[in-house]
């Protein structure tokens, strides 16, 4: 077999064209520098061992030519062949002036074996660094190959963002969901295409303001904010408290509060290496993930360019080295001939994002997510065996507080991709090489399996399927694979959760017993004031320097008579007091109130004796001459 070398274009590529300084370029809303484009290709980087799914990054520059910022007038009639609405025709016309470039993006070639040219791939991964919905209906229209279903897909995705689209005071932000976008007909098979799927998921960032954005900038990154349409960075806080200011919390999670390296110098060496910056925070992102077709796919999620690509902290590159190889490893393993197409590699989005930051999906990772929040419990822990108090209480209380929204965040996550498992299920959409596609020069391809004179030998597969094998991967499904990591490290996170549970426990108890013995030391502190403070007072009555005190003939008996009955009476007061207080105040209440009673009551048999008089006329007294000397008129209403 010839020895094939992989074809990359963006090393032959030529400098980049200023988008910037071009007027036509500055019309568009996205340019193709903030767009990042990869193909998934079969290559034989090792000819010894076959060929194997690579990600080779496109350069945008060498796809879109500099003259496609002008619109063409034969697009136009792609805008008639789609709807026949006048409304729908506006929308459609000003979509394909602002995003009608991006059609040059599509593959023009699929890749059917190793030996293809670099043209050719099997599936097309674009990757926007920004979160605009608006971009949503930009791509898909760009991207969409099918006009008698685009105009409908439009219609439900409006309809999608519309329904679960949510509101806070920090921005907007999706709730998670996955929706076909296609309509379906009675009688005929579920169409998979095109498919939109939103997920938060969690990242790590740093106190204070980031390092400056590297490239992919969006031009409106600098006006964002939570009036805008754009969906913005979040932490876990802003969150959870939707309509509170989190501000003045922040520098109290436990990312901010849990420093390990300050006292492990090995691990400073590998916090810096790793990441570069301390990770002093805990973020919530949105990924955004539009499958067009089987060849096509669309992701979005907020720039993280400040980040390094190895380590693999930025998405992109974590979904192309960890999760899409632990995929392409798993396919190796299985004996099974399958087809990577747009739903494989959306499984492979979906682990990248919500797998960042736990240990089940990368276990080489330095300071996963539950390491974190383990660390801080366990420094807790030592406080409460040192010294515990209140303060102990509330911190306690902040780290189930986060716990509980990563839980939360986590549950939502395994929720959506069960729906989304249900729906591919559904639609009977896999990822084998019958996968639907919507372009009719779909062929079944070369697989593996077809390379018997490689695969045959079984220790090669065995030693292949560990290159660069950064995760785990037993189950052969993907979407399978993923929710068994999510369980799993939802598990960790509800022990860690119940642990968090039974330390405020014990520590309150613990602080109940230490206020018992404060209790004492001030009930004994009470007597004492109670009995020496009457003594005193008498004290400081008889040592007054008046004539008539100090001249006085009597002796000190006087002085102990008034001083003994000044403390009994006193004494006794303040346990009458204590004791049977609230009683008495009680009864004093009950009283006042029985005499209102009795007054309102006496007032009301007036009022009507007064109105009984009044029925009859009314008696003035003193007029009349009757027994009792008076005389009295009597006049009838």
């Amino acid at each position: 077999m010839p020895k094939v070398f992989p074809y990359h274009p963006e090393q032959d590529a030529p400098a980049g064209h200023d988008y910037e300084a071009d007027p036509q370029w500055r019309k568009k809303p996205l340019t193709p520098s903030q767009l990042q484009v990869n193909d998934v290709r079969l290559e034989t980087l090792r000819p010894d061992r076959g060929p194997m799914l690579e990600i080779n990054e496109r350069a945008t520059s060498t796809l879109v030519p500099d003259t496609a910022a002008y619109t063409p007038s034969a697009s136009f009639v792609r805008i008639a062949d789609a709807t026949s609405n006048p409304i729908e025709k506006q929308r459609f016309t000003n979509l394909e002036e602002e995003y009608g470039w991006m059609r040059h993006l599509r593959l023009q070639k699929y890749q059917q074996n190793a030996y293809d040219d670099g043209d050719s791939a099997k599936c097309r991964w674009i990757h926007c660094s920004s979160k605009f919905p608006e971009y949503l209906a930009g791509l898909l229209w760009a991207l969409s190959d099918d006009l008698e279903s685009v105009a409908d897909s439009m219609r439900m995705l409006d309809a999608a963002i519309q329904r679960n689209t949510r509101f806070s005071k920090h921005g907007k932000y999706f709730a998670p969901f996955s929706q076909c976008l296609a309509r379906q007909t009675d009688g005929s098979s579920k169409e998979t295409y095109p498919l939109l799927v939103s997920v938060p998921f969690m990242d790590w960032t740093m106190q204070g303001p980031t390092p400056p954005l590297r490239f992919q900038v969006d031009r409106r990154e600098g006006f964002l904010s939570s009036r805008s349409s754009a969906h913005i960075l979040r932490s876990v806080l802003q969150h959870y408290y939707r309509l509170e200011d989190t501000r003045d919390r922040e520098h109290s999670q436990v990312f901010a509060k849990h420093k390990p390296w300050n006292t492990n110098r090995e691990l400073d060496l590998k916090v810096r290496q790793w990441y570069g910056h301390y990770p002093t925070g805990l973020n919530v992102d949105e990924l955004w993930i539009l499958a067009i077709d089987a060849e096509h796919i669309v992701t979005f999620s907020s720039n993280q360019t400040w980040k390094s690509r190895w380590p693999p902290l930025q998405l992109t590159s974590r979904i192309s080295d960890v999760s899409f190889r632990g995929i392409r490893n798993a396919y190796f393993r299985s004996g099974e001939a399958k087809e990577y197409t747009a739903i494989t590699h959306m499984m492979a989005s979906l682990s990248g994002a919500v797998g960042m930051m736990h240990r089940n999906f990368w276990p080489d990772m330095v300071l996963c997510l539950t390491d974190r929040y383990a660390g801080r419990m366990g420094h807790l822990q030592y406080r409460l065996h040192r010294s515990p108090s209140t303060k102990l209480v509330m911190d306690l209380i902040a780290c189930q507080e986060e716990l509980y929204i990563v839980i939360q965040i986590t549950e939502e996550q395994i929720e959506m991709i069960q729906d989304l498992q249900t729906t591919l299920d559904t639609g009977e959409a896999t990822t084998e090489a019958e996968a639907p596609s919507p372009a009719s020069r779909r062929r079944v391809s070369a697989t593996y399996g077809d390379f018997d004179e490689y695969d045959s030998p079984r220790r090669l597969v065995t030693r292949r399927s560990t290159y660069r094998q950064l995760s785990t991967s037993v189950l052969s499904d993907p979407l399978a694979q993923l929710l068994d990591n999510l369980q799993r490290e939802l598990a960790d996170l509800r022990d860690l959760r119940d642990n968090t549970d039974r330390l405020v426990n014990r520590t309150i108890q613990l602080v109940n017993i230490r206020l018992e013995d404060h209790g004492k030391a001030i009930l004994v502190f009470t007597v004492v004031t109670i009995v020496f403070l009457p003594l005193n007072f008498v004290s400081s009555f008889f040592g007054m320097n008046f004539s008539d005190i100090r001249d006085m003939d009597r002796t000190q008996w006087l002085f102990w008579a008034v001083a003994i009955c000044v403390t009994v009476g006193v004494v006794t007061s303040s346990i009458v007091l204590a004791f049977s207080g609230g009683a008495i105040v009680e009864k004093m209440h009950m009283w006042r109130d029985s005499r209102r009673e009795k007054t309102l009551s006496t007032t009301t048999v007036l009022r009507q004796i007064g109105a009984n008089v009044g029925e009859h006329g009314f008696r003035v007294y003193g007029t009349d001459k009757d027994g009792s000397g008076g005389t009295s008129y009597q006049s009838d209403w």
